[in-house]
């Protein structure tokens, strides 16, 4: 056994420096550029995103998670997965084709294989599936640039005519326009479209920039805050419409602000883009989201009660390795 867990520690080592090799030393792709560029020089410049900024903590994040598994994970038996070596060559296969079709999505499977592969080969099935948890969250770490591009524009309308409902259903009269907001005419008190407030909901404000960094939290707080796998489903599953209802709250916070204290305080002007408020009330979009996944984890368990809960309780305190 130790000469196989010797064998291992070298695999892995040599694996890990391929690795390393593979992600900051080869170039891969240009994009839209001309130059080929390492995957870890595609990385270091979409982490300086703020959509993508989170990435750079998902390898502490990982990390931490593999830390403090590590005396469960070594009472687990060390064996070797022959189809983990399948894996590795299928993802050295997806690294080849992103090289050559000018790809970093590729690239970034491939790796993630690999990974995969490594684990199942050296450890086995069983300290595979402990890690696998940690395995998923690593894949937070990669930036995707076309789901923003994609559904961003959507997210924009849903965000705009959301909001334009919820204050019209309160009393507060406004035109809805394209991706724009703002605030109907009132000729008796001599007000144009727009006096009270006029909001244009650019890219970062439809959610998009907040969301990616929401799905990283609200896989952590359910992975940590339920115990029974099919809850934590669920309430990761609650991401999005949370993140919809958690910015639409940082929107109504500026319109009502702006009616309040004037447009140019909360939200800024042409030529200072944005107010010092409006760049604060961003962590108001982390507050509301944390607070519904909280009540929403307090449903789970509030109505999650009965036999058929405690047997699940029971069972997960039970099983060594589970696979969330």
């Amino acid at each position: 056994m130790s000469r196989l867990r010797t064998s291992s520690w070298l695999v892995l080592a040599l694996l890990a420096v391929s690795g390393l090799l593979l992600i900051a030393m080869q170039p891969y792709a240009a994009g839209y550029g001309h130059v080929r560029k390492t995957i870890l020089d595609e990385l270091l410049m979409q982490w300086k995103d703020p959509t993508w900024q989170h990435g750079a903590l998902l390898p502490f994040i990982v990390g931490f998670l593999l830390w403090r598994r590590q005396k469960e994970v070594a009472q687990l038996p060390l064996a070797s997965n022959r189809w983990g070596v399948t894996l590795i060559i299928f993802a050295l296969f997806l690294y080849f084709a992103g090289f050559r079709a000018n790809n970093f999505y590729c690239g970034y499977l491939g790796i993630m294989t690999l990974i995969a592969g490594a684990s199942l080969w050296l450890e086995g099935f069983q300290r595979s599936r402990a890690r696998f948890f940690a395995w998923l969250m690593l894949g937070f770490m990669w930036p995707l640039p076309f789901l923003e591009e994609g559904i961003g524009y959507q997210m924009r309308l849903l965000m705009v005519k959301t909001t334009g409902f919820v204050l019209n259903a309160v009393g507060v009269d406004s035109l809805v326009s394209g991706t724009a907001l703002q605030s109907m005419p009132n000729i008796e008190l001599g007000r144009k479209p727009g006096d009270l407030f006029s909001v244009g909901i650019a890219a970062p404000c439809s959610g998009m920039r907040s969301l990616f960094a929401l799905l990283v939290v609200g896989a952590l707080f359910s992975y940590f805050r339920q115990r029974v796998m099919w809850r934590r489903f669920v309430l990761f599953s609650m991401i999005l419409p949370i993140a919809i209802v958690a910015n639409m709250a940082r929107i109504l916070v500026l319109i009502f602000s702006a009616m309040a204290f004037g447009q140019q305080w909360a939200i800024g002007d042409a030529q200072k883009e944005v107010s010092t408020f409006h760049e604060f009330t961003g962590i108001v979009v982390f507050l509301v989201a944390l607070l519904l996944l909280q009540f929403a984890s307090w449903l789970l368990n509030r109505f999650c009660g009965g036999a058929d809960c405690k047997r699940s309780r029971t069972v997960s305190r039970q099983v060594v390795a589970p696979v969330l």
